[in-house]
């Protein structure tokens, strides 16, 4: 028996829970650590639109974050640490719905609105296996695709899950370049504020989409036309990228001096992790199991191949570049591979449901998916939900 209208409605609750959820967890988080929060409100209770030049050159030249947080305590009357955690709690809601939106696009088989609830949540919320010997931080060292301790980072994870989703799309588009004309304008403009919300997410795409084009003409080269364009959607958002560079790397402005970029192996991340491969694995337990069960059709798939290059490369630059000077222990290279972090997250929890769906295939092999898998993302589901906890009861 088939019903519509009210069960169309009802399929709205599951989403409008997670929802919920993750503004409550969120907000909770944000109002209660410090670290980041605090310097970053300060800034934003500084900001107005008259000396915004001056707020990006001396402060943050991702100013998004800091202007909707400023316009939620002037308009509310909010306090300015409650401003920002709504901003924040609704940073992460945009996120969850734009993995909601795109769920349906990179896989074959959809899910209910109720799993689809359920495990997108579970994926804004996941973190990396728990070690003490390796991860007594648990945080540092590894890293997550849900880092909570920095609320721009936060703001821009929406538009990176939207924007790899629209890249893919284009990639995998049989139509000419006129015909996704509106895709691509629309590719440029959240490509464009994802950079005014932090450059986290160009600062990994850009050499990992790089290096996906160069890899796929060196085997088909009648693509080339498609990837100028596609390189193209990035010209507004890389001219404020270099911008957002020179004042972060180096320029002396008010909150630090600018030394510059170092080139070494490890010289940030073996600060807080005796071993990177080990915490690698803690972090990627998950989709290297995946990648692993399914290896020969998901080699395949132009999302994958793309998020592979993307994730190498983000995690190159977390590995081998640093800031010289005094915020050299702040990690500012690493925010790009938190990110391509939750992107590879993303997709290889869409594979995996894929994957343990169908009912053909050897059955030792299912279950080897079905009960490895699972117990795998429980593991990071727990962790990870252990260490909202263990934040929201900082204070």
């Amino acid at each position: 028996m088939e019903y519509t209208g009210n069960s169309s409605k009802l399929s709205f609750i599951p989403y409008i829970i997670g929802t919920v959820f993750i503004f409550t967890v969120t907000f909770a988080i944000a109002a209660t650590i410090g670290g980041d929060y605090i310097s970053h409100r300060e800034w934003a209770a500084e900001l107005s639109l008259r000396n915004l030049p001056g707020f990006m050159q001396n402060y943050a030249a991702y100013p998004l974050w800091h202007f909707v947080t400023k316009s939620i305590y002037r308009i509310f009357r909010f306090s300015l640490c409650d401003s920002a955690a709504i901003t924040t709690a609704l940073c992460n809601c945009f996120a969850y719905w734009s993995l909601l939106w795109v769920w349906d696009f990179f896989i074959q088989k959809p899910l209910s609105p109720l799993g689809k609830a359920f495990w997108g949540a579970c994926l804004m919320i996941v973190g990396p296996l728990y070690l003490p010997v390796f991860n007594p931080d648990y945080l540092l060292g590894q890293g997550s695709g849900n880092a909570w301790h920095n609320p721009t980072n936060i703001a821009v994870k929406g538009f990176t899950i939207l924007c790899f989703a629209l890249i893919i799309q284009l990639l995998d588009s049989q139509k000419s370049i006129r015909e996704e004309r509106k895709t691509y304008i629309l590719l440029s403009i959240l490509l464009f504020f994802s950079a005014l919300a932090k450059p986290s997410f160009l600062q990994g795409m850009i050499p990992g989409l790089g290096l996906y084009f160069i890899i796929s003409l060196l085997h088909n080269r009648r693509n080339f036309a498609k990837y100028c364009a596609i390189a193209g959607t990035f010209i507004p958002a890389a001219g404020l990228l270099l911008f957002q560079l020179t004042f972060s790397f180096f320029t002396d402005t008010a909150i630090h001096s600018g030394g510059g970029i170092g080139i070494e192996f490890g010289r940030c991340l073996k600060l807080y992790t005796p071993s990177l491969f080990i915490s690698f694995l803690l972090a990627f337990a998950f989709p290297l199991f995946v990648l692993a069960l399914d290896f020969k059709n998901l080699i395949k798939k132009t999302a994958i191949q793309a998020v592979l290059c993307y994730e190498l490369c983000a995690w190159a630059e977390s590995a081998f570049l640093y800031e010289i000077g005094e915020r050299e222990r702040h990690g500012n290279w690493i925010w790009g591979s938190y990110l391509s972090m939750f992107v590879v997250w993303m997709l290889f929890t869409f594979e995996y449901f894929d994957i343990i769906s169908v009912k053909t295939g050897s059955k030792i092999r299912r279950n080897i998916g079905l009960y490895g898998g699972g117990i795998l993302l429980f593991l990071h589901m727990a962790f990870g939900l252990l260490y909202c906890f263990s934040l929201i009861n900082e204070a």
